[in-house]
């Protein structure tokens, strides 16, 4: 007897779910890259950041999501301040997949929806990882709690996320963004400068200093860097070692003085005004709350 109906096909399947989280990239997120062997979509909630692809780099601004595809090496870092993303890597083997190749899509509110239950699913299905630690792992880790619903219900979310991002991106151009915004000669310059920044972020760095190494004048240095950064140089800096130092005065015994001379301040009241200033709150009073938290945790 002949069976009645429509027999159902897939046109896209997820078979495997390898990371799904929210990350606030600090100005001090520096990551090399990496290469794998599932898709990976990274989505900016806020800011902007900058993406390698191989030898190239691309500004990804806020509402787009950049596609990865498999054995692709990539890697991002803050673009211009802060940035929050969400990244979700999984392996689909579907043809269709090949749709999203070496692009950048805008993404509509309903995708946006599709992308908070993703996150959601995510953090029902994994344990919370440190990302750097996902990325030299290459994936999260199961929750003993998560459930097959759980699963599937995640697992549905990205596929209607990806049919939506192919049909939005067939019938709607504007929805879709063809070319990447390419990193000018100027925001190249300034990344150098903010990587040779962190990476001497405990010791006195000057601009005459910046100019000798980059071969710029003081003047080229100091306005290139403000216009595309939004600081100073020196403020840019100043702002990374206070980052640092929230993260020392919560992890280590060190005193406060250690601290900041380990920094880079000849100054300790010049890094504790500065601190307050940033944070709200005394370097003392930040190290005191934050143990205060763990004994709460603990307890």
């Amino acid at each position: 007897m002949e069976k009645k109906g429509v027999l159902l096909k897939n046109e896209v399947e997820v078979s495997r779910l390898i990371s799904d989280f929210y990350y606030k990239l600090p100005l001090s997120f520096d990551y090399e890259g990496e290469s794998h062997d599932g898709w990976e979509f990274v989505y900016v909630e806020n800011g902007r950041v900058r993406i390698g692809v191989g030898e190239e780099s691309y500004i990804l601004k806020k509402g787009e999501m950049v596609c990865h595809q498999p054995f692709e090496f990539h890697s991002i870092r803050p673009h211009e301040g802060e940035a929050s993303v969400m990244i979700v890597c999984f392996e689909c083997a579907s043809e269709a997949m090949e749709y999203f190749k070496s692009k950048i899509l805008s993404v509509s509110q309903r995708q946006k929806q599709y992308l908070n239950d993703i996150a959601a699913g995510g953090k029902a299905v994994f344990l919370p990882k440190d990302p750097l630690e996902i990325a030299r792992d290459g994936a999260m880790d199961r929750s003993p709690e998560a459930t097959v619903y759980q699963e599937q219900y995640v697992k549905c979310a990205i596929e209607l996320l990806l049919l939506s991002l192919m049909k939005s991106s067939a019938t709607e151009k504007q929805s879709r963004v063809s070319l990447y915004e390419h990193v000018s000669q100027r925001e190249d310059l300034a990344e150098k400068m903010a990587a040779y920044l962190r990476e001497n972020i405990a010791r006195p760095v000057h601009l005459q200093e910046l100019s000798d190494r980059f071969s710029y004048s003081l003047s080229s240095i100091k306005r290139i860097f403000k216009e595309v950064t939004g600081y100073s140089v020196m403020a840019y800096l100043n702002n990374l070692r206070l980052l640092r130092a929230k993260e020392m005065l919560a992890e280590s015994d060190g005193t406060v003085e250690s601290i900041a001379a380990a920094l880079g301040y000849a100054n300790i009241y010049y890094f504790s005004t500065s601190f307050k200033k940033k944070w709200g709150e005394s370097p003392s009073h930040y190290r005191a709350r934050q143990r205060a938290q763990r004994r709460g945790r603990r307890d």
